[in-house]
């Protein structure tokens, strides 16, 4: 009896892509959300905001939906690289191999720019209030 469902060796590499894009998506899940919570609440302190209680329970309110929002955005991210991981497994480009890093690299950058432009947009729009600009603030970006 012949086993026809072998094992190939596209096949190991086809799951080492998905695994690296889940990797990717739960690293930058967990790094994004920190980064984004203390990247604004640097800040807000630099800025020297004075927060009632109100506004501090919307700010801790806000804080809590960055804990579900970042890492819905690195999964959004990580499943909107994967075609291009899929080109990849092409007829015309699955025997080649110049291909490959540059599918690899242009999946990893697609992967990290949603969480990383979320932080940015954070950054810029929750921790700068009354267009305080931070020191450390590239010219390029604008600030709120």
């Amino acid at each position: 009896m012949i086993n026809r469902r072998s094992i190939r060796a596209g096949d190991a590499s086809w799951t080492f892509g998905c695994g690296l894009t889940a990797v990717i998506a739960v690293t930058c899940a967990t790094a994004g959300t920190y980064f984004d919570i203390t990247l604004v609440a640097r800040a807000q302190v630099y800025c020297g905001t004075d927060l009632s209680s109100g506004e501090k329970l919307v700010e801790v309110l806000w804080l809590l939906s960055r804990i579900v929002v970042v890492p819905i955005v690195s999964v959004l991210s990580a499943i909107a690289s994967l075609p291009l991981h899929l080109l990849g497994r092409l007829p015309r480009l699955a025997g080649r191999v110049w291909p490959v890093p540059i599918l690899l690299a242009l999946t990893i950058a697609v992967s990290i720019a949603g969480p990383v432009a979320m932080v940015l947009y954070d950054v810029a729009a929750e921790g700068t209030p009354d267009g305080c600009v931070l020191p450390w603030w590239p010219t390029w970006l604008p600030a709120s």
